[in-house]
């Protein structure tokens, strides 16, 4: 990576959703900070000039979930693809999932974990390490100590910690961190065996079902525990109408608890799933129609906070196995904002829809707010929202290409991502007519 040395972006959007103002401007950058922002500035000798007519710049956008591998895993995916696939998605910060292999439940491990996101990664990777040991939903793991190594939040994302005594003592023993308690919220007992949602698609496919009560039955039970330790606790991935609707009446009730969705979750149902693609197999699975609509209405009235990937890189071998076999999950960073751009843009307005990837994930988290003004880091997004592209996941920065978006067009397309003054992606159509320009 290498700093800018001086950059002036002329015409842009700047969209802000810490300042919830939109407004016409250029932007000076040098090295690791945003120097000025105004309208009609001029180029200083030497400056690096881009034309951002018909841009938008927001500021560097953060992934509340994302599986990043390495470590046993680095077939999939390593902390270098994962982040530059990140980057060319326009996140900044990454929120990289506790289940590695070995998973990052104790000090060992993490400090190994931290020493190659510091070598490897290319934007903010910050770790979440396990609630449990092993994630077996037992023995409570050090949090005190994982999170003064750099832990950001603590979960067994994927393995719903079953035993409430259990899952009450974390929620005691976070409180000593400041840190969060991410849960990946379904009764395992009533989805055992399940690849995709119970009901009429999984009856005629012959495919065992995973009933949606198996969320909201978590939730609620969940959100008893938050009334009773009155603890910040954050429900990642919802996928149902229920729980969506049990959040909102915590919500309204004061609790101090959020929730994020996914990109695939308010774009695809259950019936999609019409050709065994095993690209479509998730964790938790595809819901119906009526649920993924329940989720946009959760985003449009604030109950849903954010948008988040799950991007979990697997590799051809194994999503080319029969759909009840193949692990779950697909790969999101590089099409999380055509996805939600299609499906939420009009709706929401600009400042809305992307404090769901800007403010409010770093809320959730207490991370510091980005924003596009003079003295603050050179970290942030451009964006053009007319570009028409067609997603191929093999020619993408992910090591893996697990991904059901294969050759979908698209409108609207990230140029380029800086992440504390590093140019740390281009698109290359972006790249070659900034150059020609240049010279």
């Amino acid at each position: 990576m290498t700093l800018i040395q001086g950059m002036l972006l002329k015409n842009t959007l700047a969209i802000d959703p810490s300042r919830h103002l939109e407004s016409q401007c250029d932007i000076r950058i040098s090295g690791d900070e945003i120097i000025e922002h105004g309208k009609n500035l001029s180029a200083s000798p030497g400056e690096e000039t881009i034309d951002c007519t018909g841009l938008w710049v927001v500021p560097g956008m953060i992934d509340l979930h994302t599986h990043m591998r390495d470590l046993g895993q680095k077939d999939k995916e390593d902390l270098h693809t994962g982040s530059r696939a990140a980057a060319a998605g326009g996140f900044t910060t990454v929120v990289a999932m506790a289940n590695t292999e070995p998973p990052l439940d104790s000090g060992m491990v993490l400090s190994m974990y931290l020493q190659r996101i510091k070598d490897n990664a290319v934007i903010d990777v910050l770790p979440v390490a396990c609630v449990t040991k092993g994630m077996k939903g037992e023995e409570l793991t050090n949090m005190v100590e994982l999170a003064e190594m750099g832990a950001i939040a603590f979960s067994d994302d994927g393995v719903t910690i079953q035993n409430m005594s259990v899952l009450r003592r974390a929620m005691e023993y976070v409180q000593l961190t400041g840190k969060t308690i991410i849960s990946h919220a379904e009764d395992k007992d009533m989805v055992e065996g399940g690849v995709i949602t119970e009901g009429i698609v999984s009856t005629r496919m012959g495919l065992q079902g995973r009933p949606a009560a198996a969320e909201a039955v978590a939730v609620a039970r969940e959100l008893e525990l938050v009334r009773l330790i009155n603890v910040p606790y954050h429900f990642t991935h919802l996928t149902t109408a229920r729980a969506v609707e049990l959040i909102r009446q915590a919500k309204s009730e004061g609790l101090p608890v959020t929730a994020d969705v996914t990109p695939h979750h308010i774009s695809l149902s259950v019936d999609a799933i019409c050709h065994y693609d095993t690209n479509l197999k998730m964790n938790p699975p595809l819901r119906l129609e009526l649920d993924r609509k329940a989720l946009i209405e959760g985003l449009i009235d604030g109950t849903i906070d954010a948008i988040a990937t799950d991007h979990a890189p697997h590799t051809r071998l194994e999503k080319s196995g029969m759909f009840a076999e193949c692990p779950v999950g697909m790969i999101g960073l590089e099409t999380a904002f055509a996805v939600c751009g299609h499906e939420l843009l009009e709706t929401l307005g600009r400042l809305k829809f992307f404090s769901l990837f800007t403010i409010n994930p770093a809320r959730i988290l207490d991370l510091p707010e980005s924003t596009i003004r003079a003295s603050s880091p050179a970290t942030f997004t451009v964006i053009d929202p007319k570009a028409e592209w067609v997603y191929d996941p093999t020619r993408g920065a992910s090591r893996s290409s697990n991904s059901p978006y294969k050759n979908r067009k698209f409108t609207g397309k990230v140029v380029m991502t800086v992440n504390k003054g590093n140019r740390v992606y281009e698109d290359l159509a972006f790249k070659e007519k900034r150059l020609a320009l240049t010279h």
